[in-house]
């Protein structure tokens, strides 16, 4: 696919993502914004930085919840990741989800508390497919814009080479 129509393709899946409240416009942009010629991956790699993160998050506090005597302050660092990594992403209903775990854990109320991470992980599911799908397009649009051009026709792999005879 040539670089506009991915670029066509990548705003509508952004706008498609505001438009379902999963994601918050302005806090993307800024994200986008970034990306510079110094750094042209720069959000492919906060995404995956961002996947990642929650992740291990995510399973850290499920498997802190699970235990017979839940010891809430070992849960503060995995959820304020969370929180501000959704934040700053514009991960809304994320972001939504883990006020609702910070107020059950500072409760200490461990049945909230999971209820609260089961909501926070169906919004990482919800958000991670498309998160994936935007670092799939800048991945091709970053291996299309860094190509060499074409100028004089020649293969684009340099100069043809004749053997002299």
């Amino acid at each position: 696919m040539a670089l506009p129509g991915l670029k066509q393709q990548l705003q509508h899946l952004i706008e498609s993502m505001v438009n379902e409240g999963i994601l918050v416009e302005q806090q993307f942009a800024q994200v986008q914004e970034l990306k510079t010629s110094d750094n042209p991956n720069f959000v492919s790699q906060i995404l995956n930085d961002f996947c990642d993160g929650a992740e291990t998050s995510i399973t850290n506090l499920n498997k802190f919840l699970g235990e017979e005597q839940v010891e809430f302050d070992k849960l503060d660092t995995s959820i304020h990741l969370l929180k501000g990594s959704s934040s700053s992403i514009g991960a809304y209903q994320m972001r939504l989800a883990t006020v609702d775990l910070v107020k059950a854990v500072d409760e200490k109320d461990k049945e909230r508390s999971l209820e609260a991470l089961k909501k926070v992980t169906h919004e990482y599911l919800r958000i991670q497919y498309k998160l994936q799908t935007i670092i799939q397009l800048e991945n091709k649009m970053y291996d299309i814009e860094s190509k060499p051009l074409l100028h004089d026709g020649n293969c684009a792999a340099g100069p043809s080479y004749t053997k002299d005879i």
